[in-house]
């Protein structure tokens, strides 16, 4: 692990671990500073090979990527949904979220973007799961999932350098919570990554951020992630990707 590898992000965007219930729409709160984005103090590191841990398995340093496109739940949601320009980060009292965020300021990847020059595409939906249809009769069908938002990505056809553009994933709070299948949760984040990869997107570069249970730990959480992250190995080694992975709860 060097230097460049910054994604162990105490990101002093804080809120990331902050105990909110995204399904009853509470706002988070972030620091009043910009932080910048930098390696926590000895993270945790390893490899794809065997047990969860932080890893770099071929991203470069961050300030190489021009575009950065977002795909996850309230966590990453700046308001918009659609990659389009962010509102400012600026509240309109009584209204707590900050231009449409589920946050008084900045979410952590428009503070990533920002950090290192790159411009932020932003797809992600508040209350949003991997799979909608996995939760049939609930309100879930009335939020962008996954599935949903690499849809529209791709749809409009805007065709993104593959080398400087980082696909960030921050999925599986909202399904933790819904009580999902959650070998069926990780079979789907494979599977819309592996779509990623193909034509028109031709993704080469994700980042995969984690903290399922925030600060709840199961058997069945575990084996999610570890589900996951063996899936990005296979991603890796026979499709060439390249793969960050950051587990906040370490």
């Amino acid at each position: 692990m060097h230097d460049s590898w910054d994604f162990k992000m105490r990101l002093s965007t804080s809120f990331l671990l902050a105990a909110f219930s995204l399904t009853s729409a509470a706002v988070l709160r972030r620091e009043t500073t910009t932080p910048d984005v930098h390696l926590a103090v000895q993270p945790r590191c390893g490899s794809l090979s065997g047990a969860v841990a932080d890893v770099n398995a071929g991203l470069r340093p961050l300030n190489t990527y021009k575009t950065i496109v977002s795909f996850g739940d309230a966590y990453s949601d700046g308001g918009v949904q659609d990659g389009s320009s962010l509102k400012p980060p600026v509240m309109n009292y009584p209204d707590p979220k900050a231009g449409g965020r589920m946050s008084n300021g900045p979410i952590w990847v428009e503070n990533l973007a920002k950090s290192v020059g790159a411009t932020l595409k932003d797809y992600a939906a508040s209350g949003a799961v991997v799979d909608s249809s996995q939760y049939p009769g609930t309100n879930l069908d009335r939020v962008n999932d996954f599935s949903a938002q690499a849809n529209l990505f791709i749809g409009q056809g805007v065709k993104y350098d593959p080398d400087t553009t980082l696909y960030t994933v921050f999925f599986g709070i909202n399904d933790f919570e819904e009580g999902g299948d959650l070998n069926m949760v990780a079979q789907n984040i494979a599977y819309r990554l592996v779509v990623l990869s193909s034509s028109p997107a031709f993704a080469r570069n994700v980042l995969v951020v984690d903290n399922y249970g925030r600060g709840t730990n199961t058997s069945a959480g575990e084996a999610f992630k570890q589900q996951v992250f063996s899936a990005l190995k296979s991603l890796h080694t026979l499709l060439g990707m390249n793969i960050g992975y950051v587990d906040l709860s370490m």
